[in-house]
């Protein structure tokens, strides 16, 4: 069954994630004594969804980002972080988000995501070469 990206549209909040959360966090750039902050923070996201075209707001720390896309197209993406380029596209029943430069160094990060059910999101994040983990996104 294909991923049903109108589907996302609403307020998300992040669930459950893995083991390695912290791992993955330090991997992506975050200082390590801002780590249990950032696995504890329940940030929220506002999906819309119009034809191919996605708009993610996300608040988080008390700041908001948004950010649009189309379906297989580069596009930036900004947060608290940075910006970075990245292109989304659907692969079957997957929602798959490419990062061919995530940190500026050349690292790539691939996030495949998954329906489990009609409220919960499965992310699944390669980092790098060798280094994966997930976190579940519930809708509120």
């Amino acid at each position: 069954m294909p991923y049903d990206l109108a589907k996302e549209t609403g307020t998300w909040t992040s669930g459950k994630s893995s083991d390695n959360w912290g791992e993955c966090l330090q991997k992506l750039g975050v200082p390590a004594d801002m780590i249990e902050q950032v696995k504890n923070e329940k940030y929220v996201v506002e999906v819309t969804v119009s034809g191919d075209s996605v708009t993610y707001k996300m608040t988080e720390f008390g700041e908001t980002s948004v950010n649009t896309f189309t379906l297989g197209v580069e596009g930036d993406e900004k947060d608290s972080m940075g910006t970075r380029k990245v292109t989304h596209t659907l692969e079957g029943d997957l929602l798959v988000s490419n990062y061919p430069n995530f940190d500026g160094k050349g690292m790539k990060m691939r996030t495949v995501r998954r329906w489990i059910d009609d409220n919960t999101i499965h992310a699944e994040f390669t980092i790098g070469d060798n280094l994966s983990g997930w976190v579940d996104n519930v809708r509120v």
